[in-house]
């Protein structure tokens, strides 16, 4: 093996009961140059997940993290347990984000049926471009201009007892109703719960 192949070399821990804080010492070669490293189990458990999630070995992912420290580099375990908390908290953010009901009622933009969003106080929160359409059909006149709050929108089911539903499973099924001036059109909706829990919006989609 090559001297620039970075390794990792585990020496038995001490006697101290085995979890996740438990300090584990191991010599970790990197380039030319040989340190030990003691660490956490709880860290060198985050680091190996880190590098798979990155499709890395973790002796690879631990050499670029203090090949980039530098001269800074001497305190290889502070650089390592910062590294680990930094990257799995930049990580939380993003799937925070992603579980926001913003990120999600934006997802039923993209939905190639109508869809839309309610909250427990029945008022429609958002639609999508084929929702709008789908007025346009209601009112008789596909050129239409039709405002979605001008809309009458009702689920058969009580708002709140699709919540309860909802909170047990992951869809629920009712009719609904739409009323444009004196037009109406009936049909069956699939609702889903918007995150975070309790949920506060419904996304319904049309699916007849």
């Amino acid at each position: 093996m090559s001297a620039d192949q970075p390794i990792t070399q585990t020496v038995p821990a001490d006697s101290a009961p085995e979890n996740e804080l438990t300090p584990e010492f191991r010599v970790v070669i990197t380039g030319d140059r040989r340190r030990g490293i003691r660490l956490e189990r709880l860290f060198w458990r985050l680091l190996g997940e880190i590098a798979e999630r990155r499709g890395q070995k973790r002796s690879r992912l631990i050499a670029s993290v203090l090949e980039s420290a530098g001269d800074s580099s001497e305190n290889a375990a502070s650089i390592l347990r910062c590294f680990a908390i930094e990257t799995i908290d930049t990580e939380r953010g993003v799937l925070a984000g992603r579980s926001s009901s913003a990120y999600v009622i934006g997802l039923l933009q993209q939905a190639p049926i109508p869809a839309f969003a309610i909250n427990r106080q029945k008022k429609l929160h958002q639609v999508n471009q084929e929702f709008m359409q789908l007025l346009r059909v209601v009112s008789g006149d596909p050129t239409q201009r039709v405002q979605a709050d001008i809309v009458q929108l009702t689920l058969e089911t009580p708002i709140e007892e699709l919540f309860q539903q909802l909170s047990e499973a992951n869809s629920a099924y009712t009719n609904y109703s739409i009323r444009l001036d004196s037009k109406q059109r009936r049909g069956r909706a699939k609702l889903v719960a918007v995150p975070p829990t309790p949920a506060q919006i419904l996304v319904g989609y049309i699916v007849s």
